[in-house]
């Protein structure tokens, strides 16, 4: 069932597939996989060799995995498992900010560098997912 929170998140979505469906061209290989997952009822887990590169060579940084709307890519099967929650809660986040998501991330690594804080960790979409980690930990 669609709902108005993934019809609010489907640009960053088919942003997300677009990607998924260039790299397919070149690496027939890929694996997609899907997860259950309320608000959005469906998203799409996908890994690959030419995904894992375009990942490690990412110009912000070596990236394990990142969430596109309710798209996961990941470098690897491994990598997928292993931050899956972690990208979950930005599936989450995506569908509550819908195309202003990317917006708001970025201000909010720079409202963390501008209080002395790091880009990355101390991003409070960041913050939420690192919580969400530790709590499935426990």
């Amino acid at each position: 069932m669609l709902t108005v929170q993934f019809l609010w998140a489907l640009p960053l979505t088919a942003l997300g597939a677009l990607l998924v469906i260039f790299t397919w061209f070149f690496d027939r290989k890929q694996r997609v996989d899907s997860v259950q997952y309320a608000p959005a009822a469906i998203v799409f887990v996908v890994h690959g060799k030419l995904l894992g590169k375009l990942l490690c060579h990412h110009p912000l940084g070596n990236m394990q995995a990142v969430a596109l709307g309710c798209c996961i890519v990941a470098q690897d099967e491994a990598c997928a498992q292993r931050t899956l929650t972690h990208e979950l809660v930005h599936v989450g986040q995506a569908l509550r900010w819908g195309p202003l998501f990317p917006i708001a991330y970025v201000l909010a690594s720079l409202w963390a560098w501008a209080s002395g804080g790091d880009l990355y960790r101390d991003n409070v979409f960041e913050r939420a997912a690192f919580a969400a980690e530790l709590t499935a930990q426990e």
